[in-house]
């Protein structure tokens, strides 16, 4: 804080020491906090760098509102690189969503953007709000289609298939094609992935199997999970709940 008390930067999360003691000192010799970017904005408007370091350092001090000048003047700058200026056009339609609560301007978004590096955190943004709106139909409906998005790009991981399934049984929507997804990413497992990992993944099958009232084949899922993590009494809690009649 400056001696008026407004922030002037942030040191989020754990850092080690050295770390630590670098950066409190850049922030007491006001290096890159949030004045002297402003102060070197002033002097550069058409710097492009400076731009997203200080609307990035504002959005997470002071929410994407008190950023919107930093995108919208790097959305109107000439020459910008594609990933930055597709990054500003998405931070306007998600403030517009936000302030609209109307996700148009995020779904349009999507449907008009081409720059692959930006659209995943587009979908995570769609996503997010029809969460945030409890809309489960729409927010199942732009899951799958992110993860329909990613495997076009042949950017799908174990992770996020196994994500979209478990997320799946919990709206309780999808689940077929989510059983279709967690075996994808099974699938795609290397032969020695620990163990602790394939019954994760393994674990959300079994869910989308039960969900699906398909009972024996959920318990013989849960019964690997057991064999690969016989001391994690997870497994066996989620067997005796696949066995026991709702």
């Amino acid at each position: 804080m400056d001696e008026e008390g407004n922030e002037v930067d942030r040191i989020v999360g754990y850092m080690p020491p050295k770390e630590y003691l670098a950066e409190m000192t850049r922030i007491r010799n006001g290096i890159n906090t949030v004045p002297d970017l402003v102060k070197q904005l002033q002097e550069d408007p058409d710097n492009a760098d400076l731009l997203v370091n200080l609307a990035g350092k504002v959005e997470a001090m002071s929410g994407l509102k008190a950023a919107m000048t930093y995108w919208e003047m790097l959305f109107g700058l000439d020459g910008v690189d594609a990933t930055l200026h597709s990054t500003a056009a998405l931070k306007m339609a998600l403030y517009h969503a936000k302030e609209n609560s109307d996700p148009e301007t995020l779904a349009s978004f999507i449907n008009n953007e081409t720059n692959t590096e930006v659209l995943p955190k587009a979908y995570d943004a769609l996503r997010n709000f029809y969460r945030g709106e409890k809309n489960k139909e729409a927010e199942a409906e732009t899951y799958r289609r992110y993860v329909d998005f990613m495997s076009g790009v042949h950017k799908e991981s174990t992770g996020l298939l196994n994500g979209y399934a478990w997320r799946m049984t919990q709206l309780e929507l999808n689940l077929e094609n989510a059983l279709e997804r967690v075996n994808q990413g099974i699938a795609m497992l290397a032969e020695d992935e620990e163990a602790k990992e394939k019954a994760q993944i393994m674990d959300t099958k079994g869910e989308v199997l039960w969900k699906l009232g398909r009972i024996d084949e959920a318990v013989a899922v849960m019964d690997k999970c057991i064999a690969l993590q016989p001391e994690d009494t997870y497994y066996q809690e989620q067997k005796i709940k696949f066995q026991t009649p709702s």
